[in-house]
């Protein structure tokens, strides 16, 4: 099957996204950033796809992410929590302070087109994103800037796969 062109990259068709779990059983066990009371209460956000519903707005801001990340500006991976793929790299192009204002304003991570793992993401028709390992991840929300894809934290939360 040929690859899907979005945004001007190459993602992998969609028959290639892993089969869909619908349980909240799909999660790793141990998540980054404090989500484990998340993860127990909205795990199906990141389990069903197709997905219409997110975590609460604000749940970074909840858990404490900024105080969790390296104070450094060098940028963080985040990471599937299903499958442990890396996901987005953020800051990249911006400030630390930047993506934490982006963020903050909307309620949940908002990256940009330079700051995604493109290999591992598949943004489908009506700008549902998801990773190739089958989880939701969030949906991409255009604005006067370009892409913005807004993301469940819970969703890329997960630690690196070994």
């Amino acid at each position: 099957m040929a690859p899907l062109r979005v945004l001007g990259w190459s993602a992998f068709a969609l028959a290639a996204v892993q089969p869909v779990v619908v349980s909240g059983s799909c999660l790793q066990q141990s998540l980054r950033f404090d989500m484990g009371n998340v993860a127990t209460e909205y795990s199906d956000v990141c389990c069903q796809v197709p997905q219409s519903w997110a975590e609460p707005s604000g749940t970074l801001s909840d858990v404490g992410l900024w105080a969790q990340l390296p104070s450094s500006e060098g940028p963080v991976t985040f990471y599937d929590a299903k499958c442990g793929k890396p996901l987005f790299r953020a800051p990249i192009g911006r400030s630390m302070a930047e993506f934490k204002a982006e963020s903050e304003a909307h309620g949940w991570p908002s990256f940009r087109d330079e700051e995604l793992v493109k290999e591992n993401i598949v943004v489908k028709p009506g700008g549902e994103v998801v990773s190739t390992c089958g989880t939701h991840l969030g949906h991409n929300l255009p604005d006067g800037r370009g892409h913005r894809y807004c993301i469940d934290l819970l969703c890329i939360a997960g630690n690196p796969s070994a």
